[in-house]
């Protein structure tokens, strides 16, 4: 069996590559925000870790059990490098454009 061949302009790989600088900045564009609204993601669910951390801590101490400070002050100082990670990262994706 034969094929039917494709109409003019269409491709059979996939979507057409951008052709125009206007184009092709509207897909960068397109895909930064992918990226940063997955940054923004991770940046909120770190920041409710931290505050139910808090919370949790609070409610241990207040108790009468000191033996979760320092385990919970680790955990939020490694989602406070997480976060300046990603700060840092969304700063260069910045100045990369």
């Amino acid at each position: 069996m034969s094929r039917a061949p494709a109409p003019p302009g269409a491709s059979s790989s996939g979507p057409p590559a951008p052709s125009t600088p206007a184009s092709r900045a509207r897909a960068d564009r397109q895909s930064r925000m992918g990226v940063v609204s997955g940054i923004l993601t991770i940046v909120l669910i770190l920041g409710l870790m931290q505050l139910w951390l808090l919370t949790a801590t609070m409610n241990a101490v207040l108790g009468g059990d000191h033996a979760v400070a320092w385990p919970a002050l680790g955990a939020s100082a490694v989602c406070l490098l997480l976060n300046l990670g990603l700060l840092r990262y969304l700063y260069s994706l910045e100045r990369s454009r």
